[in-house]
């Protein structure tokens, strides 16, 4: 296999992009494979290419996988920017996977030998596509992410936001460890930036844990370290200086107050639109609903306008940036034939890869503006075309900027920002380009807030998952720090169906959700209240808003995850993270945004979600999701002079040939429910506005014919992981995982001894399936069947109905440690028995410490032979010391292998679990 050295740099950018690096890009790429480390800072001026950072971290993987860690995650607090930047690393990833040139074939070559021949995984931990769960099913396996503070800080300290507490270990273990996190604009997350560093001094010996820290700003959190700046050669460079030297300049517009903003944009643009025909024009506002409103203006003024949030659907936002893309896209050379607007709240300040011809913005704090202009003539295009300095306006609401009260997003320094700008009006127009809005007042930057010291009382609460401790130091300063109210995220899924049946068959998936904070979603789930909600980490003021008075007799449901179902809960029990099921006739979302005050029905994303993830095609016939008949229904079978699956088949193929405006994922879903072939899966809906049963597609396996096996399902349940349909034998599946789980861990750089003990742990942690209640389960309780079993299954038959014997709430992992433990010959061969107790009682995610241990009044013979050892035993798992052993062991691992090294090791058995489940085998 060919070697990769520095010079290739220049030639796998330019084989990427079709041009060539900036001299930064490749003076960072070989101090970083010169050194085998990254600089603490990378502190470059807006529009200077910093996203480039991820083609340097791909390829130091590629050529130094020894010292790279295998995932980059780049974490901004934008959530449109994290859509641009997973865009850039998925054309990083397809052009590697294509294997076009010379070097771009030997990077794919290399990056397959250290993952087991997978590629670079690309995944957006935001909601976007595909599912932000997809990076955590291949520890051994390369990633980019791109994600916000609050998913990839949340999951990091144990407590990720929506995930299963089950799941919680795994995100952890992996977030902790084989990570370069790179913080874009760490003076907006100063306090994550303080928690990675403590984190990143949690070291274990044992392991190799490979974890680093970049800080992308002017301002770093640390100011004595190292930095990674621009220099004579980079300015030697034509495009940089141009970029960097194109001249801006803004005038000040006074306003009565916030309420007033919208219509004077509209003022502004429309005295535009006689003379700028062909441009582009960006209006940056403070929070969403004024950007609501200004939208609505500018319509109303006849003015082309187009509206982006933060607050919007990955797929709303899709639709919405596919449009804009020609208008906002600084190298596009297609140019409009009218005044196009373009409506954007703090969504698009840091990263974002648009530039407009002029930009009215509203007055924020400095280095909030200096973003907003950095999207101002991003390429200095518009002065090399037209001589001018590029426009810009800046509307200064008087009831925050000569208000006693400071802004509550901003604080004073939009009060201080003001005034310094008033001082430099009155020398003539404001210059606004990437080096001048300096010398600023230090109350003009936006307020920062310090995250507390990250103590081991913090840790040792958070690193007990599953069952939490009662008492528990909240993440949010953490994220956010002291003091600063920070209002967590829930997401809000528009469904018509919203029984468990149907959302286990069309599972919620990211890429239909809404993030709102957690305020804001009880404010308008509790009667249509509005909380004015911002794109930044600052909450207005008023997010403690009366709810007392609601109680729990108001109620919704939430999403609890595949095994629990739908939960109805009070309004007040909503937590942050929590996915809430609404009925799309309430309303919610204008223009692709969010507006509590809309009541326009939304659209039932559910099945166009599912194709965008590209894992299982479905398609539900409910009436209310078609525009024509359903071509069948459950109850009129008996009637019917052909079968149901002949009459769907026959209706799929005219759907197919029919024009449809619903998009590309309509046609995609029917040509795989075509191609794939599908099962029917009947539902009844419980709810008053339906009540008749109908048939839910469901893609099938081509390669099996059986039901897909779809990831998104493991998150640590028994019906999850065992009744899949595939039939597989308990010691097939064992010695799978058992030789799986070795070989991640030795492609991970593990010693011997760590992938041995692995290894054996795979081997025994299904043990207690041998019990006769759980085989019954995965016979679909047919006696016949379970008579006719020549050895136990590990997974359910094809086609065996869903039945429970296994008692709810008791735990087969724990059976397996007893029957691991009861004759000393089984864990001979371990070097850390500890450990290999430990992975098999926690498999299942439980067991972090305590694990669940029920009285058995139905105590069953369990009997296995392993490498020529019976094991048989009549355990009653309550009586003796084993909960309180369990427990034990965990503290006494965590001391060995540390918070992280813990449990990344649960996390590789975990997931060579999983995998070898999802493959069938």
């Amino acid at each position: 296999m060919n070697g990769l050295s520095q010079k290739d740099f220049a030639t796998f950018f330019r084989d990427i992009y079709g041009y060539d690096p900036f001299p930064w890009q490749q003076r960072l790429t070989e101090q970083v494979l010169e050194s085998g480390s990254w600089p603490e800072v990378i502190d470059l001026p807006t529009g200077s290419g910093k996203t480039a950072a991820l083609d340097t971290a791909v390829f130091a993987m590629a050529s130094r996988p020894d010292i790279s860690p295998r995932r980059v995650v780049f974490v901004i607090d934008r959530r449109i920017v994290v859509d641009q930047v997973y865009e850039r690393a998925e054309r990083i990833r397809e052009r590697i996977e294509s294997g076009a040139t010379p070097i771009l074939s030997t990077v794919r070559e290399r990056i397959h030998s250290i993952s087991d021949g997978k590629s670079l995984g690309v995944a957006a931990l935001r909601g976007g596509i595909p599912i932000d769960n997809e990076w955590t099913h291949n520890p051994e396996q390369p990633w980019v992410m791109v994600s916000t503070v609050d998913q990839f800080g949340s999951r990091l300290l144990f407590r990720g936001y929506g995930v299963t507490p089950g799941m919680r270990p795994i995100h952890a273990g992996l977030a902790g460890n084989d990570c370069l996190v790179v913080l874009d604009e760490v003076h907006l997350s100063v306090p994550f930036a303080e928690t990675l560093a403590q984190v990143a001094n949690q070291n274990s010996p044992r392991l190799p844990r490979r974890f680093t820290v970049v800080e992308m700003s002017a301002t770093p959190s640390k100011q004595e370290a190292e930095r990674f700046t621009l220099d004579s050669t980079d300015m030697d460079c034509q495009e940089l200086r141009r970029r960097i030297d194109a001249p801006k300049e803004a005038e000040l517009v006074s306003v009565r107050n916030a309420d007033a903003v919208p219509a004077q944009a509209a003022r502004i643009v429309k005295s535009m639109s006689s003379n700028h025909a062909g441009q582009s024009v960006g209006v940056v506002v403070n929070r969403v609903r004024t950007a609501r409103n200004t939208h609505k203006a500018l319509e109303d003024a006849e003015i082309t306008a187009h509206l982006v949030t933060g607050r919007m659907r990955p797929l709303d936002r899709i639709k919405i940036m596919n449009r804009i893309a020609p208008i906002v896209d600084p190298d596009s050379k297609q140019r409009p034939e009218e005044l196009i607007a373009v409506v954007a709240t703090q969504a698009i300040e840091v990263g974002a890869d648009f530039s407009f011809d002029a930009m009215i913005t509203e007055c924020a704090a400095v280095d909030s503006l200096r973003q907003r202009f950095g999207r101002l003539d991003r390429r200095g295009t518009n002065f090399e075309r037209t001589g001018s300095a590029a426009s810009a306006w800046i509307i200064g609401p008087k009831s925050v900027v000569e208000s006693k009260r400071p802004d509550p997003i901003y604080g004073e320094s939009v009060k201080v920002t003001w005034q310094e700008l008033e001082g430099r009006d009155k020398k003539g127009p404001i210059a606004v380009g990437p080096s001048s809005l300096r010398g600023f007042p230090k109350d003009a930057t936006a307020p920062r807030h310090q995250a507390p010291l990250l103590l081991t009382t913090h840790m040792d609460a958070w690193i007990q998952t599953n069952p939490e401790p009662k008492a528990q130091p909240p993440i949010d300063w953490f994220l956010h720090g002291i003091d600063q109210g920070q209002a967590p995220d829930v997401s809000i899924v528009w469904r018509f169906d919203r029984t468990d049946e149907t959302l286990r068959l069309v599972l919620p998936r990211q890429a239909e959700f809404l993030q709102v904070p957690i305020n804001a979603a009880k404010a308008w789930l509790s009667g249509n209240v509005e909380v004015d909600v911002a794109d930044v980490n600052q909450e207005p003021a008023d997010r403690r808003i009366e709810l007392a008075q609601v109680g729990n007799t108001n109620k919704c449901e939430r999403w609890v995850g595949f095994e629990e179902g739908v939960e109805t809960v009070g309004i007040n029990e909503i937590r942050p993270g929590d996915i809430v099921l609404v009925d799309p006739s309430r309303g919610g979302i204008r223009a692709g945004t969010w507006d509590p005050s809309s009541t326009e029905p939304v659209t039932d994303l559910g099945d166009a979600a599912q194709i965008e993830y590209g894992r299982r095609a479905t398609l539900r016939l409910d009436i209310r999701l078609l525009d024509t008949d359903s071509p069948a229904k459950p109850d009129d079978e008996s009637e019917a002079d052909r079968s149901a699956r002949v009459r769907i088949s026959e209706w799929l193929l005219e759907r197919s040939e029919a024009s449809d405006n619903r998009g590309r994922w309509y046609s995609q879903t029917i040509k795989q429910l075509m191609k794939n072939d599908f099962e029917m899966n009947a539902v009844s809906l419980d709810g008053e506005s339906a009540s008749e049963a109908y048939y839910v597609l469901s893609e099938r396996n081509p390669e099996t014919g059986h039901r897909k096996v779809d990831a998104a399902t493991m998150d640590g349940s028994d019906e999850a992981a065992s009744l899949i349909g595939t039939g597989v034998t308990l010691s097939r599946h064992m010695d799978g995982v058992g030789e799986r789980a070795g070989r991640i861990a030795e492609s991970l750089g593990m010693s011997e001894e760590i992938v041995e003990d692995l290894r054996l742990a795979g081997r025994l942690h299904d043990l207690g399936k041998v019990d006769s209640r759980f085989q019954e389960q995965l016979v679909g309780g047919d006696p016949v069947e379970l008579e006719m079993l020549e050895e136990p299954l590990a997974k359910s038959l094809p086609g065996a109905r869903r039945v429970r014997r296994y008692p709810r709430g008791m735990r087969h992992e724990v059976a397996s440690v007893a029957m691991a433990d009861s004759d000393p010959r089984i864990l001979s061969p371990a070097h850390d028995k500890d450990l290999v107790l430990h992975l098999i009682g926690t498999h299942h995610g439980f067991g972090r410490p305590l694990p669940p241990i029920l009285e058995d009044a139905e105590r069953q013979t369990l009997a296995y032979t392993f490498d020529g050892v019976t094991i048989e035993m009549r355990p009653d798992l309550t009586e003796g010391t084993l909960a309180l052993d369990m427990a034990d062991r965990f503290w006494r691992l965590v001391e060995r292998y540390g918070y992280y090294g813990l449990a990344w090791l649960e996390a590789i058995l975990r997931l060579a679990d999983h995998r070898q489940s999802e493959e069938g085998e």
